[in-house]
């Protein structure tokens, strides 16, 4: 008899323990990474540059640069840059506002605007790179002014794709939380 009833109590507790793992909800926390993250940076720089027109005698150009950099690595900007002519006395050479859009690494760039020592307005266009830039300005009546630009400014850092936890049922009582909020933990 006693053999009997611990058979019944064993198998009763089968049978409930399947039946309220279909109504009993426990939860686990799952991580996942993925999804776009961006960052906005702003940098000012230092420069030389060199142009045909310019000869020898590099210009200082000083600038800023900012850049909304994606956590794929793509980059939107602006830079913002003025020349100042060494040759023959400080002055300003030009100024202008160019348009970023690339990597973190490289960038093209369209920018405008004005040649002091032409009386001029411009317009330029280049590759942006970590430490140097190469373009060519065009002002009209004076065409084209190919120039090469070392600068002190690197790449743009990629921000870390963002990370996230979840906390998702699972039926019966395998998971590690009792809640679903992911606070009580199951000791089962």
């Amino acid at each position: 008899m006693t053999k009997s009833l611990l058979v019944l109590a064993v198998s009763s507790a089968f049978v409930c323990s399947s039946a309220l793992a279909g109504i009993v909800t426990t939860y686990n926390l799952v991580g996942t990474t993925g999804g776009a993250t961006s960052q906005t940076e702003t940098r000012a720089y230092a420069g030389l540059k060199w142009s045909v027109e310019g000869g020898a005698t590099p210009s200082l150009v000083l600038g800023a640069m900012r850049a909304r950099i994606s956590s794929g690595g793509n980059t939107e900007g602006a830079n913002l840059a003025l020349s100042i002519n060494l040759a023959g006395g400080v002055k300003p050479a030009s100024i202008k506002l160019g348009y970023l859009n690339g990597k973190e690494d490289f960038q093209g760039e369209l920018g405008v605007g004005y040649n002091f020592l032409k009386a001029t307005p411009l317009v330029g266009f280049g590759v942006n790179a970590p430490y140097a830039n190469l373009g060519a300005d065009w002002s009209y009546g004076n065409g084209f002014d190919p120039f090469a630009i070392i600068h002190t400014h690197g790449k743009f850092g990629k921000p870390a794709a963002a990370s996230t936890q979840t906390c998702t049922p699972v039926s019966g009582f395998t998971g590690a939380f009792t809640d679903a909020a992911c606070t009580n933990p199951n000791i089962l």
